[in-house]
């Protein structure tokens, strides 16, 4: 009965039942060969049209286009105005640098880069566009701390303002910048050392006063930044940490109120984490669990950690005294953040402590610290050349704990989960911050950030630090303590806010923000053109096309760079030969060679999507 519902009355399957019948997976209407066997290579053709992929755009730039924001150029400076300029850190972990400019003088705060995403191929990082600034005067610099995402663009931003432009920093980032001016053979002739709470003037209208924050390396600060139309407070990165570690400065509650009774128009505060529920943890409080993992280890304890953490280190330190280990440091940057560190008394390793590799393999394994970097799952990093057996100073034992004290930074989950397995076939036993407190955040999350609120006060909340979702988070926590949301404006990159002394106005005036590349020894060489190419090669292949004039005609040959031999796909080559010869047929409509190369290039991708699925970079080279 249930068949006889579906017939026709001529006995044949009805119209819509023909529409949808698929053909075979393997009915590709070409031949196959008949002696296909398990093991072998084939072609085939599914049911769908293969749709094009190339010109591709980025999740970003789709949405760009598909939003259509308007972007006006930035206009004149109006006289009394002060102008905040988010030259980047608005919509990202990374890239920080934003401006201040009233009437003829601008000051920058941080200098960030901001490291290749996975559709950059090839590029070590990306720094601010600072094209805005090439009519203006800066009359100095002012950095918050040492950590790379907010001095990383130093030198290269620097050489175009001009090495001579002053710069300020507290004494962890000044030794750090100072030791890159070796490395980059770049000298920069004003470069300066402030002190916590002691204000500077620069230029003629802005005075500035670094201030105490809590953060996951020494001398971090907050500035105070005093101008013509008001107080502005930029926090840098930070948090309220309630049982700070020794020797180091903390956050000074009352200064932060007395600030806030002196009236403070807008608040640019970090968002990182500020749209997360509760309060940072102490860093004290990891110490309990890495005594515990230090404890119980029979072997070796191999902690991987970033050199900038120097906390964590001092605690790395600190533990491996009490459990009468020695402690190797691994990594040339982690080894130049503690000499530094060192230097200035924030880590303090009694006489001893610290050894070499050569030094602990004559130690017993229950005596032996390895502090290194690569907790991101870096490819060439300490940790990951001692797991894969490249390290030329040791090699995994399966005796060893592995502590990962950090958090994994949004897109390396995958390298890092690649690491463990690498580890753990080995042996050892794999510590993190999932499983236990071996790691407390370094960025305030909501309740602190509604501290830091209620204490000064703002007239107006400024998120920035952190991807849009972020910086939203951010803003609710205004809005619960009952500011309205135009008090609370969401910046975006090169998005230029204005103040005055009646108040706060935002702006659809834009000031460049392309990311300026830096590719191997090129800043600003390397296009979205050139990244888009190296994505189509990474993941599509090259396809190099040399046609060359004969006597008979045209000779044609092929070539490919991360694809098979054209020869080897069975009638690949014919259906391309029909596709160039059938365009050589008539060439009078293609001015120039130019124009010829670049419809071949369209055609001939659109073939190799139609025969084998593929787009790639195609090469038309004529002779």
């Amino acid at each position: 009965m249930r068949n006889k519902r579906y017939q026709s009355n001529s006995g044949t399957s009805p119209q819509w039942e023909k529409k949808w019948t698929f053909r075979s997976f393997f009915d590709s209407g070409k031949n196959i060969n008949p002696n296909l066997r398990p093991g072998d290579s084939f072609i085939f053709e599914d049911s769908f049209r293969p749709k094009r992929s190339y010109p591709f755009l980025t999740p970003q730039q789709a949405l760009k286009k598909h939003l259509h924001v308007p972007e006006e150029r930035a206009k004149p400076l109006e006289k009394g105005t002060l102008r905040v300029v988010p030259f980047g850190g608005t919509e990202q972990v990374g890239l920080n640098c934003m401006g201040f400019e009233y009437e003829d003088e601008m000051i920058i705060v941080d200098m960030g880069l901001q490291f290749a995403d996975q559709y950059q191929y090839g590029i070590n990082a990306s720094i601010p566009d600072l094209t805005y600034c090439k009519w203006k005067k800066v009359v100095g610099v002012c950095i918050t701390h040492g950590h790379i995402d907010h001095i990383g663009g130093v030198y290269y931003l620097m050489e175009q303002l001009g090495r001579s432009t002053p710069i300020y920093a507290t004494a962890m980032a000044y030794e750090l910048i100072k030791l890159k001016q070796g490395d980059m053979k770049a000298t920069l002739t004003k470069l300066s050392e402030y002190v916590r709470y002691r204000p500077i003037q620069v230029g003629k209208h802005f005075q500035v006063t670094p201030f105490v924050v809590d953060h996951s390396i020494p001398d971090s600060v907050g500035l105070l930044i005093e101008t013509p139309v008001g107080r502005f407070v930029h926090t840098g990165d930070w948090k309220f940490d309630k049982s700070p570690l020794p020797n180091r400065p903390s956050t000074n509650y009352e200064w932060l109120e007395a600030l806030g009774k002196r009236g403070v128009t807008a608040l640019f505060s970090d968002s990182t984490n500020a749209h997360l529920l509760g309060s940072s943890i102490s860093e004290s409080a990891v110490i309990h669990s890495i005594e515990e993992i230090f404890e119980k280890s029979p072997g070796r304890v191999i902690t991987a950690t970033f050199s900038s953490i120097i906390d964590r280190v001092m605690l790395i330190i600190s533990t491996s005294e009490k459990y009468n280990r020695k402690v190797v440091l691994l990594g040339r940057s982690m080894n130049n953040y503690i000499d530094i560190a060192i230097k200035l008394g924030y880590v303090r390793p009694k006489p001893g402590t610290i050894i070499t590799m050569e030094q602990a393999a004559k130690l017993p394994d229950n005596e032996v610290t390895i502090c290194c970097t690569g907790a991101q799952g870096e490819r060439y990093a300490a940790l990951m050349r001692i797991v894969t057996g490249e390290s030329k100073e040791t090699t995994l034992k399966p005796t060893d704990a592995i502590i990962f004290s950090s958090s994994v930074i949004p897109g390396n989950e995958r390298a890092v989960q690649g690491l463990f397995d690498l580890i753990t076939q080995q042996g050892p036993r794999i510590h993190h911050y999932k499983e236990s407190e071996i790691h407390a955040g370094w960025h305030a999350k909501e309740e602190d950030t509604k501290k830091m609120i209620t204490m000064l006060a703002p007239e107006y909340y400024v998120p920035v630090y952190g991807f849009p979702h972020m910086l939203r988070g951010n803003a609710r926590n205004a809005y619960d303590l009952g500011y309205e949301k135009s008090k609370v404006p969401i910046l975006r990159n090169g998005k230029l806010l204005e103040f005055t002394r009646d108040g706060m106005r935002e702006t659809d005036q834009y000031v460049s923000k392309k990311l300026i590349t830096i590719d191997g020894r090129m800043v600003g060489y390397t296009d979205d053109n050139t990244l888009l190419d190296r994505y189509q090669i990474a993941s599509q292949g090259v396809l190099v096309i040399g046609i060359s004039k004969k006597n008979t005609g045209f000779h044609i040959k092929y070539d490919t760079v991360g694809l098979p031999a054209v020869a080897d796909v069975p009638g690949l080559e014919k259906s391309l030969d029909t596709c160039v010869r059938n365009i050589l047929q008539d060439l009078s409509g293609f001015k120039d060679a130019d124009a010829f190369s670049a419809y071949v290039e369209r055609k001939v991708c659109d073939t190799m999507l139609h025969e084998v699925g593929k787009e790639p970079k195609v090469v038309v080279v004529v002779q």
